[in-house]
């Protein structure tokens, strides 16, 4: 008993520092740095007109990239280290937040959609910063997909994908991930929209990890708390119209929901996944979707909900 108990005590204690201390530190953390975020932004001219015409602060994903630091220093700096092997988690997201950034900063705004950004590489052979987007998202699935070598396998092409399932699945999850990361920018063209797509997402990879059975990664847990956490501090200000996520807050939200799927849920779970985001991207190549939303009572009615009217 004495022995369940301690235990207990330690099991009780991890959660504590490794949890709920950092989280609480996070939201407080966020709640001051939000408002100055914002106003750099707005200081700094980094804005973008939105569907009103309006000048409204953007990029405001460099919040999110921020207090995933936090956490991340937090996790280094812990004793012991509350987030294992964080190295390379932090690596792909900031060059998914980068890349971002670059398309918010310096994005040819009359090139919009993939279809276009498809057709300017193809027909001028020109490198648009949705090409550069869609690199960077590819090296970092790579860099999250692929694990450390063991280098008692070293030379005999063991230990690929020992986390992730056989080599053939490989494709398959990190076109899972490039989707997810796009699907959420597709969504970040009205206020709290990608949000909303955001939370919705996660709920149901909460759901369907807890279904499956599958064995808990940590880390990714570790990789999507920090960012949901900035998601539910930026949400008014998104609702309100006051701030944009950019592509910079759209991708790195798309990029961890994208690796939660790949490395939380069974393969056909994964499957019906890329299915659904091909779906997407198939009826976005030539539709607008916030005209699909306006003909539909219930997706208007889900899309309006909570936001402001200033």
């Amino acid at each position: 008993m004495a022995v369940l108990a301690q235990t207990g005590m330690l099991t009780m204690t991890g959660w504590l520092w490794g949890w709920a201390v950092p989280s609480g530190l996070l939201l407080a953390a966020g709640a001051v740095l939000l408002p100055g975020v914002i106003r750099f932004l707005q200081e700094q001219g980094l804005t973008e007109t939105n569907y009103r015409g309006c000048p409204v602060p953007t990029a405001g994903g460099v919040l999110l990239w921020g207090l995933l630091l936090l956490w991340y220093l937090y996790g280094t700096w812990a004793v012991p280290p509350s987030w294992p092997d964080n190295d390379r988690w932090m690596l792909a997201v900031t060059m998914v937040g980068f890349a971002g950034l670059l398309d918010d900063l310096l994005g040819e705004r009359e090139v919009k959609g993939l279809r276009n950004h498809w057709k300017t590489w193809i027909g001028q052979r020109r490198v648009t910063t949705g090409i550069v987007k869609a690199g960077a998202t590819l090296a970092a699935g790579m860099i999250v997909l692929l694990p450390e070598p063991d280098p008692s396998l070293s030379g005999t092409g063991l230990n690929l994908l020992e986390d992730s399932g056989p080599l053939w699945f490989f494709p398959l999850k990190l076109l899972l991930i490039l989707l997810a990361t796009n699907a959420v920018n597709l969504l970040d063209v009205r206020p709290g929209r990608a949000l909303k797509g955001f939370f919705v997402s996660l709920l149901l990879l909460g759901w369907l990890a807890k279904e499956s059975g599958a064995q808990a990664n940590w880390n990714v847990w570790c990789l999507l708390v920090p960012l949901t956490i900035g998601a539910g501090l930026f949400a008014r200000a998104d609702l309100r119209g006051k701030a944009m996520l950019g592509d910079t807050g759209a991708n790195v939200l798309g990029f961890a929901l994208g690796v939660g799927f790949s490395q939380l849920t069974p393969i056909s779970v994964q499957a019906v996944a890329l299915t659904v985001l091909a779906g997407l991207h198939a009826i976005t190549w030539r539709r607008s979707l916030s005209a699909i939303i306006e003909r539909h009572a219930l997706l208007r009615w889900l899309d309006q909900a909570g936001r402001g009217r200033g």
